[in-house]
């Protein structure tokens, strides 16, 4: 029996065994037959049949008795009822159950449009909608009490392991083993025939006999190699024979299937023998100089000599083949071949040709070719030997392509299969973009990618639990559900809530209880739900009293949870940089003494600068990592004016000081040839005295805003200009005394008001030092900078003004003796133009009213604040009564204009003297007014002297 069940394993695996087992086996098949009566089989050999058989039998027991259970419904199945049943396990349900089964969201993989069986979880993709019998093939069978749902035909399901049919009436369960006969086969040799049961008969292969394959295989006799029953050809013959080789030096053993005969002779004929395989050795044989020789592989002796390959017969061109011999040139073979001395030339293998010179011997690739690298994205002059033995360059370019799981690059060095996953990844976003696919499935991905761009590592990401990671193959998309479990009941807080073990990992337990948990604060628990420890309770807030951060207040009315309390008190303590902490309301600055560390400081640094005037308009930098704490490590970018020494050209250029790099302030541009055709002009007005002026001998150094403003401020504007003339003086005085170690080039005024700086800006101009305002307001202020061309004025403002004052007294008296009454009006004055007129404006109105006249243009001038004089420069030194009433038809014009434009209220004519400085008479009006050019009336003197009142006019800096 032992031996039988070793048979029935071995054929039911559809193994092969041998003819002297299949004898045995047969032999005891047939007495297994014959003694089936007798035998008493064990427990295992049918226990499958057996399980079958119960399974069918309780299935069709339980239906007849109505206590088989549906799965779905929980409702028990009789004889009477409508059923499906699964093709896996057999399971029976009521037919509307699955149907409704099938369509329910739970049991649906809406991925695979799939359902699943409940019992054994197999997936379907139809969904059931008839009542059929257990084999299929009768609808709506009839109730049957004794036999429930069978049609009482065969069933007649073909066997996948055989070709018979199950031959048992309609039935549920799985189909018994086949009992038939199987077919007579034949042994591989085809010398017996035998007939084994279905269950052994090894289908799809055969059977070997016992006996030996007696075929003869050569010429010389030899047996079958195999040596036993087989199947198909015997193959080539293995016996081992003693033979000769072609040359007749070596005998050696080789396969019988290995010779290959020729008839073999002895030069000159004295020996012949057949020769069969070729031995290692070679044969030294001479042509017919008896000099040259050649070494050939084992074969037939020659039975002729050769005639010399280097023999001026065969030798007739250099060793490239470009220049012919002649006969003086080579008489014997032993003569040498000479070379042309010429480019070789042939070509070669590789395709490209020799660049050696005509030379003896195989040709050599010594050629240079441009050739891609693996990754196709660079190209490289190579040597074409390199490239003819495989080998292909590579660069140092890493690959950029995502791998499968879409996380993690490549990177290697010069990837042969970059281009490949580009024209890949360039196809897929084609075909989204054309909406040829709407997706790609990540199996079908790695299936069509490249092996060396599929991930191997570990995804060791974080599972959705947060608790395990994720130890399977880098994959794209989210990690698989955790498999984790516990063996402790999961219990909440309160312990009113209890899943019971075992428990999942990421099972989150839901309690609709109220929560327990004490407050730290004592006072009430707000109403909430039970829950984890990683869930906070919600804060309190309960309203109390506490004290602020720093300390120094108590708040009311403070959230209980609320930890940050503050008073909104801003720290102003100095930090070692010198700005102030700026934190608000913090226990380290009151407690402690720490305030803000320097190396945060967000405040620009202001700090003067060493090298120039300016201050540093970096952010602080007293102790930042990587940037030096001197202000002078960076330029300077402030821009500043600078001009040529005769002040007409300037130009605006940044300060670019710095520790190595002296300022641009004090520098000067060179003149060009305008500025030396202006002083030469200057210098001949002077040396021929042209100025008709007897006062143009004496130049005011002081613009008039600074005379007028040291009249109304003049404490203030003496200190200022005494200040600045002590800097100038001893700054000079320094200068000259080389012992003196350090001289201050440069002073900071305080800050200021807008007209008290621009007086600064114009008197350092007298000075020549250079000026410039910095910073924004209120902190706006001035400062000035020594400059080569920096000097003392002759004259103080106050003796500037006593000048002044006597030269307007002259000038007076002789206007006093001039006949102003018989003399003709050459002016119009314009009187009390509206505030915020423009004199652009006022141009622009006397434009439009000479249009209406044959006047030539008209020039307008400034007299004081709100007067202005509009004269003809070439007529008004020259006037008579026909110009002077075109003039009076011009001043109603013009009138008319100013009052529609809303420019000015009045203008009439009036009389200017011959340098249009002063007004000497106006038409209508008795008195008549001595008005200087730029100087202010008596009604201005009486102004307040408060610096903040004056001037109101803009900046000019």
């Amino acid at each position: 029996m032992e031996d039988q069940e070793n048979f029935e394993e071995s054929v039911g695996r559809g193994s092969s065994q041998e003819s002297e087992q299949t004898d045995t086996i047969m032999e005891l098949s047939s007495s297994s037959d014959a003694s089936s009566d007798t035998s008493s089989h064990t427990d295992s050999e049918f226990s499958e049949d057996e399980v079958d058989e119960s399974l069918a039998s309780n299935i069709l027991s339980e239906i007849q008795q109505g206590t088989y259970v549906c799965l779905v419904c929980i409702s028990e199945i009789d004889s009477y009822s409508e059923v499906w049943s699964c093709s896996n396990c057999f399971r029976v349900y009521d037919l509307d159950c699955i149907k409704d089964w099938a369509t329910r969201g739970s049991s649906k993989n809406t991925d695979r449009n799939t359902w699943k069986c409940p019992a054994c979880s197999i997936e379907y993709k139809k969904i059931p909608q008839r009542f059929t019998c257990w084999c299929g093939k009768v609808s709506n069978p009839k109730p049957n009490s004794s036999n429930p749902f069978s049609c009482g035909n065969v069933c007649g399901k073909h066997y996948e392991t055989c070709i018979h049919s199950c031959t048992v009436p309609c039935h549920p369960g799985k189909h018994p083993l086949c009992g038939a006969m199987g077919p007579v086969m034949k042994c591989e040799c085809g010398k017996e025939e035998r007939q084994l049961p279905c269950l052994v008969t090894p289908y799809g292969k055969s059977w070997k006999c016992g006996n030996p394959c007696d075929i003869a295989v050569c010429n010389l006799g030899h047996g079958c190699p195999i040596g036993k029953c087989h199947s198909g050809f015997c193959g080539p013959c293995k016996s081992k024979v003693e033979v000769k080789c072609y040359c007749g030096k070596n005998q050696t053993e080789i396969e019988c299937s290995q010779r290959y005969p020729k008839e073999c002779r002895s030069f000159g004929g004295e020996e012949s023998w057949v020769g069969f395989t070729s031995c290692d050795e070679k044969t030294r044989v001479f042509y017919d100089c008896k000099i040259h020789y050649t070494d050939i592989a084992c074969q037939p002796p020659m039975q002729q000599v050769e005639h010399c390959k280097f023999s001026p017969d065969y030798v007739k061109t250099c060793h490239c083949g470009k220049k012919e011999f002649t006969k003086s040139d080579r008489n014997k073979c032993t003569d040498p071949i000479p070379s042309c001395g010429a480019i070789c030339g042939k070509k070669l293998a590789c395709g490209c040709t020799c660049l050696l010179k005509c030379h003896e011997g195989e040709c050599e690739c010594f050629n240079v070719r441009e050739a891609k690298c693996n990754c196709e994205n660079y190209s490289f002059s190579v040597p074409c030997k390199f490239l003819q033995q495989g080998f292909r360059p590579k660069c140092t370019r890493k690959c950029p392509v995502l791998l499968s799981c879409r996380r993690h690059v490549h990177k290697e060095v010069c990837c042969p299969y970059e281009q490949v996953a580009l024209r890949r990844e360039r196809s897929k976003k084609k075909a989204l973009r054309n909406r040829v696919r709407s997706s790609f499935d990540i199996n079908e991905e790695l299936m069509s990618i490249e092996p060396v761009h599929i991930c191997t590592r570990t995804c060791n990401r974080l599972k959705p639990c947060g608790l395990h990671y994720c130890d399977a193959v880098c994959h794209s998309g989210p990690c698989g559900v955790c498999l984790e479990s516990s063996n402790d009941d999961l219990v909440c807080n309160c312990g009113k809530t209890v899943i019971p073990a075992p428990v999942r990992c990421g099972t989150k337990i839901i309690c609709n209880q109220q929560c327990v948990r004490p407050k730290p604060c004592g006072h009430q628990q707000e109403p909430h739900k039970c829950h984890g420890d990683d869930v906070q309770c919600p804060k309190c807030v309960a309203f109390v009293t506490k004290r602020c951060n720093c300390g120094k207040k108590e708040i009311k009315n403070v959230l209980c949870s609320q930890t940050n309390v503050s008073c909104g008190t801003t720290c102003n303590e100095r930090k070692p940089c010198g700005h102030p902490c700026s934190r608000v309301c913090v226990r380290d600055c009151t407690e402690k003494g720490e305030h803000a560390s320097p190396n945060n400081c967000q405040f620009p640094c202001r700090k003067y600068r060493k090298n120039c005037p300016h201050s540093c308009k970096m952010k602080c930098h007293y102790s930042k990592i990587g940037v030096s704490p001197q202000c002078d490590s960076v330029y300077c970018k402030e821009k500043i004016v600078i001009t040529c020494e005769c002040k007409r050209r300037s130009e605006t250029v940044p300060c670019g000081s710095s520790l190595n790099t002296p300022s641009s302030i004090g520098a000067f541009l060179e003149c060009d040839e305008i500025c030396f055709k202006e002083q030469k002009m200057e210098e001949l007005k002077k040396a021929l005295n042209l100025n008709d002026s007897p006062d143009n001998n004496y130049e005011s150094p002081y613009s008039d805003y600074v005379v007028n403003t040291y009249e109304r401020q003049t404490n203030w504007c003496s200190r200022i200009e005494s200040y600045m003339r002590d800097f100038v003086s001893v700054a000079q005085r320094d200068n000259e005394n080389k012992d003196t170690i350090s001289v201050q080039k440069s002073h900071n005024f305080p800050s200021m008001s807008q007209p008290q700086r621009k007086f600064i800006h114009d008197l350092a101009s007298t000075y020549g030092l250079y000026s410039e305002s910095q910073d924004a307001e209120p902190s706006r202020n001035v400062f000035i900078v020594m400059t080569r061309l920096t000097s003392l004025p002759k004259f103080t403002i106050a003796e500037d003004i006593e000048f002044r004052r006597k030269r307007e007294q002259k000038a007076s008296q002789e206007l006093i003796d001039m006949e102003m009454n018989e003399t003709f009006f050459n002016a119009i004055v314009i009187q009390d133009t509206f505030f915020g007129v423009t004199k652009d404006e006022l141009e622009k109105a006397v434009e439009t009213t000479c249009e209406y006249f044959d006047t030539c243009s008209m020039e307008t001038s400034w007299i004081k604040e709100s007067t202005y004089v509009v004269y003809n420069e070439s007529l008004y030194k020259n006037m008579d009564l026909e110009k002077e009433n075109q003039l009076f038809l011009f001043s109603k014009k013009l009138k008319t204009l100013l009052r529609e434009r809303s420019l000015a209220f009045d203008c009439k004519l009036c009389l200017i003297d011959s340098e249009a400085n002063y007004i000497l008479r106006v038409d209508g009006e008795k008195q008549k007014k001595f008005e200087k050019k730029v100087e202010n009336n008596d009604e201005q003197d009486k102004v307040s002297k408060n610096a903040f009142d004056i001037l109101a006019s803009e900046e000019s800096f």
